[in-house]
């Protein structure tokens, strides 16, 4: 069996153990174990518990430290769906941009940040909690938020709609909290994408078979290794090798990229290290905007429909902002150029 049918039988089975929490919960009344979510793992410890969320959490974290982000890569099932959805758009012959945005990497920090406030600090700012307890029925798996609304908005905003106008993953990419965290905890990450011999010729496969829009070939020629933290050891890029020149291991090895493949490693590494106005653009604004509506209580009294709206589609606004912005400045600049270019009659 191939990595990427043992990838998709992965998010089968944890799906198939999120259906028997829900069941277990919710039709057989069995509360011995509640939510994993990460909301859950902020509301037990703004009130003094180590539910299942933590305990879940903490694991994950630990196999950051040591595997890099697999749990990206293979066990959340948000991305599995997003996969699937991207899995049934090439299917229907529909064209998916592919773009590599550079700074809108910063977002999901942001929003991390915001949610640990809104969540944890807040809680704790206002009374910590003197002693704590293990209980992990505490929260239950959807923890009173989402409502049937709520989840459908989600599957086609973080879906299709992102997918469409940010290419594959870009909740993944630019807005999942969770992304963060385990882009902090993943980066000392000792098992990484590596060099296994002198066989690389450039082709540059590795970087077309990225989701993550990882430069596969300027992090090989840079390190011998993939170090980027957006890595979720998908194992696309060594699926796709014809020389078989990288694989995943734990070992680095003394190996580099022949004078050919290192040329095309630098035109590659500068496509991807131009700067960009237009996603700095985009991060300041919704950074800014974001944390003006957290201070003043907008995100966290608003329901939860509109709460699952307000992160992708201000997103979405601000890109069709600052896109009309651009493509205004590029035809004002052509129609000054033929002004200045054609003859003075």
């Amino acid at each position: 069996m191939n990595v990427q049918k043992l990838r998709a039988l992965s998010r089968v089975l944890l799906l198939l153990l999120m259906g028997v929490h829900m069941v277990t919960w919710y039709v057989l009344s069995i509360h011995a174990v509640g939510s994993i979510g990460i909301e859950g793992l902020f509301s037990g410890l703004s009130r003094g518990i180590i539910n299942a969320a933590f305990v879940f959490w903490i694991t994950m974290f630990m196999s950051a430290f040591l595997l890099g982000r697999v749990f990206c890569g293979w066990f959340c099932w948000f991305g599995g769906y997003l996969e699937l959805v991207e899995w049934g758009v090439v299917k229907l012959r529909v064209r998916v941009p592919g773009r590599g945005f550079l700074y809108l990497g910063v977002i999901p920090f942001v929003g991390l940040t915001i949610k640990v406030y809104n969540s944890l600090l807040v809680n704790w700012f206002r009374h910590f909690p003197t002693m704590f307890m293990f209980r992990l029925g505490d929260v239950e798996p959807w923890g009173g938020q989402q409502t049937g609304i709520s989840i459908v908005i989600t599957l086609i905003l973080f879906g299709p709609v992102l997918l469409f106008v940010y290419g594959p993953r870009a909740w993944c990419r630019y807005l999942c909290p969770i992304g963060a965290l385990m882009k902090t905890f993943g980066k000392p990450g000792i098992g990484k994408v590596r060099l296994v011999n002198d066989e690389c010729i450039g082709c540059g496969n590795c970087n077309r078979a990225c989701n993550m829009q990882v430069n596969v070939l300027g992090e090989l020629r840079t390190h011998s290794e993939v170090r980027n933290s957006d890595c979720i050891r998908c194992f696309r890029c060594t699926d796709q090798c014809p020389k078989e020149a990288i694989a995943y291991g734990f070992i680095h090895r003394e190996a580099s990229l022949s004078a050919d493949a290192t040329t095309k490693a630098e035109q590659a590494s500068l496509k991807w290290r131009k700067r960009s106005a237009f996603d700095v653009a985009i991060v300041s604004v919704w950074s800014g905007v974001t944390v003006l509506l957290t201070l003043a209580g907008v995100s966290q009294n608003a329901p939860q429909e509109i709460k699952v709206v307000m992160a992708p589609a201000l997103l979405l606004l601000i890109y069709g902002f600052a896109l009309t912005v651009q493509t205004a400045r590029v035809k004002s600049g052509e129609v000054l150029a033929q002004a200045r270019d054609s003859p003075v009659a």
